[in-house]
């Protein structure tokens, strides 16, 4: 074995307050994952060095696992390689053939694990709001109509609401007077007459 072959690839997995936790991540046996990272081996077969750590940063992309090149990797100018979201047995198991293969530096990426390829500057996605809904948009909202409220009092002079005032401003109706009789009119009209007629009579 030459001296450049002397250090394997090495491992280095969060478990932490997010990473390893079915809080964060259900659905996932994350002892059992945690076992076969520990199991994997190289090509020379020997079992890849692996460390815990607390918290890695991106607590988002949990499971993280980061995979340090060997010697002969970081040699040939490779880099450790960041992985997210690290939640599917296979993942792991591409995890371990890459190691098999050489890892960083010496084998390619497979194709499997670049969409997981991350790094430990990575910024969390921000949600896209909801306008109708959201608490901003409510006050935003609210703000207008008070707005035109206001505008309408200024408007009426009065500083009450415009159709308070208008109801207000309205005359009371006159009570409308009964319809007369038509035939008390009749009768009426003929006593009349008959008093003319006895008043001329007694003029005579």
């Amino acid at each position: 074995m030459s001296a450049v072959e002397g250090r394997p690839c090495q491992l280095t997995v969060c478990r932490g307050c997010c990473c390893g936790t079915r809080k964060k991540v259900p659905g996932v046996d994350h002892k059992a994952q945690l076992a076969r990272l520990s199991a994997i081996d190289d090509h020379s077969g020997r079992t890849v060095p692996v460390r815990t750590s607390k918290c890695l940063g991106i607590c988002f992309q949990a499971n993280v696992v980061v995979v340090q090149p060997s010697q002969e990797g970081r040699a040939a100018g490779g880099k450790p390689v960041w992985l997210g979201r690290v939640t599917e047995d296979a993942l792991v198991e591409a995890v371990d053939d890459w190691i098999f293969d050489g890892g960083p530096g010496v084998a390619p990426l497979p194709a499997v694990l670049a969409d997981h390829v991350t790094s430990k500057d990575a910024k969390k996605p921000k949600k896209n709001k909801k306008p109708k809904h959201s608490k901003a948009a409510k006050k935003e909202r609210h703000k207008a109509r008070e707005k035109k409220r206001a505008r309408a009092e200024k408007a009426s002079g009065s500083g009450q609401r415009p159709d308070k005032d208008r109801a207000e401003s309205k005359k009371p109706k006159k009570p409308k007077k009964p319809k007369k009789n038509k035939k008390d009119e009749k009768d009426k009209k003929a006593r009349k007459k008959e008093k003319r007629a006895r008043k001329a009579a007694a003029q005579a």
